[in-house]
């Protein structure tokens, strides 16, 4: 055989695999997530008829794909609920209450992983999340906003940070690790873009300031102008355009986690915003962030991106948001729901979510299965074609089928573990049932909980046991009537904790 007739069959083989395997790379989306940090299932409208907060931008997504109705982040505070999203693994996996009780001295990354009372990437370097699978899988990554997964605060000799989001996965990052707390100043990839002040000084700033958080740390701020809170968010939204337009011509898909800080305190609100909502300062910061979340959306379909593009809203935790603030608004950052961040009933944890990508997922469709965020990684592995490793992911489940609009006969996620991360302690959820242990009696040590049975030593009923179908606030406690459904709900708890993952 001749070598041009060895070519000329050689083609004719592979050909076909070529083409298949450009039709794949064509296939993937680009991915933009979006995370702000404190928003309650009542702010927008399009999850909450009676919100008295305007968040058109938020509406139009929901309108152009679908809204989930039952979605729970992974935690009721934010640095485990981002943990939880990004790495696919329920973040009591490694808890210790024994320790985490324990008052602690010295670096908290010496510790050995089980005890962890607020697991965060950096103390898994190996762990294969989001970011990492997506970089993995040929996808430009980049991070914007809120990190809070462990970062430097003070530059290295050489002016580089040791640790920040570049080196978990993401190609680019900008931001900063939160906004309650320093070092103040934008961080560029591994870089301070200003260096933080040294000096600081009580300076709360016009439109700055929290009503709930009196005297708190983040009401102080920088030295001259090395920081401003006020407008921030319009920084971080030019930088998320910046990096998408520069993906603009590139042949591959791109991840983008655009973590909004906000409406978490600060209300750093934007002078064009602010007096805008009928619900004092917290009402106008979100109609910033809603503007903001709009800006990007638009600069996608400005680039012609957005047909390719699949994009995920939500937020880490219910809102600080309180009586006295319903009564002075009329308005419930909490929606339908009891309770607020923090909390294991469902304000804390029962979260805004939205799917949306253009032919794929049916416009203006709503889902009511349960997912939560630890399914965002199996999800997207499923979508782009990858295979998880056994040890990654491991209580995400795959569910993909939903943003098809299939309907499973039988639910891809049953149930899950909440847990609160201020006394230290859980719930659990099967189909419409839901069990709160009480503060103060349990402990969980290495996947078991102690003491191994319902206990109630002052026969108070501190338990609650609530049907989410019947009594969705959860204003009922059903506990007394029902013991039999609440040990069951318990040997489900103790055998999660024992099995130390739920996807198979």
């Amino acid at each position: 055989m001749t070598s041009a007739a060895f070519r000329s069959i050689f083609c004719l083989l592979c050909l076909p695999l070529i083409q298949s395997h450009a039709a794949a790379k064509a296939e993937r989306p680009n991915i933009l997530l979006i995370l702000v940090d404190d928003m309650g299932y009542g702010d927008p409208h399009c999850f909450h008829a009676e919100s008295k907060i305007a968040t058109p931008h938020l509406d139009q997504l929901a309108a152009a794909g679908m809204r989930f109705t039952d979605a729970h982040a992974g935690a009721s505070i934010c640095v485990p609920s981002r943990y939880s999203l990004l790495s696919g693994r329920m973040p009591y996996r490694n808890w210790n209450t024994a320790e985490a009780k324990r008052p602690r001295k010295g670096d908290l990354s010496a510790l050995e992983k089980k005890h962890f009372p607020q697991p965060q990437l950096q103390h898994e370097p190996g762990r294969l999340h989001l970011a990492t699978l997506l970089q993995q899988q040929g996808y430009a990554t980049a991070c914007v906003g809120k990190w809070h997964q462990g970062m430097s605060s003070k530059a290295e000799a050489d002016g580089t940070l040791k640790m920040t989001p570049v080196d978990f996965g993401f190609d680019a990052y900008f931001g900063f690790d939160a906004p309650e707390q320093g070092p103040y100043a934008w961080i560029e990839n591994k870089r301070f873009v200003v260096a933080p002040s040294e000096s600081i000084e009580d300076h709360p700033g016009e439109g700055v300031t929290n009503p709930q958080t009196q005297g708190a740390h983040w009401r102080k701020g920088l030295a001259a102008s090395d920081w401003k809170f006020e407008g921030y968010l319009s920084t971080l939204a030019g930088k998320a355009d910046e990096w998408i337009e520069k993906q603009a011509g590139n042949s591959e898909p791109f991840f983008l986690y655009y973590a909004i800080p906000a409406p978490h305190a600060p209300w750093a609100t934007a002078s064009e915003f602010k007096g805008k909502s009928a619900v004092g300062q917290y009402g106008d910061f979100v109609m910033e962030v809603d503007a903001r979340i709009g800006q990007v959306l638009a600069t996608l379909h400005k680039l012609k991106l957005n047909d390719n593009t699949l994009v995920i809203f939500s937020s880490d935790n219910g809102p600080v948001w309180y009586a006295k603030d319903i009564e002075t608004f009329g308005h419930s950052a909490a929606g339908p729901w009891n309770g607020m961040k923090g909390a294991l009933t469902e304000a804390g944890h029962h979260m805004p979510f939205i799917a949306s990508w253009p032919g794929k997922i049916k416009a203006g469709s709503s889902c009511g299965e349960l997912i939560c965020f630890a399914d965002l990684l199996a999800t997207v592995a499923s979508l782009i074609g990858a295979k998880l490793p056994n040890d990654a992911g491991e209580d995400s489940l795959d569910v993909s089928p939903l943003f098809r609009g299939e309907k499973p006969s039988r639910p891809i996620r049953n149930g899950m573990v909440h847990v609160n991360y201020g006394s230290y302690t859980m719930a659990i959820r099967e189909g419409d049932w839901k069990l709160i242990l009480p503060a103060g009696i349990y402990a969980v040590q290495d996947g078991t909980i102690t003491p191994d049975h319902l206990v109630d030593p002052e026969g108070n009923q501190k338990f609650l046991l609530h049907n989410l179908r019947t009594d969705p606030g959860e204003v009922k406690n059903l506990f007394a009537q029902e013991p039999d459904k609440a040990r069951k709900l318990f040997a489900s708890l103790k055998a999660d904790l024992a099995r130390g993952r739920s996807r198979p």
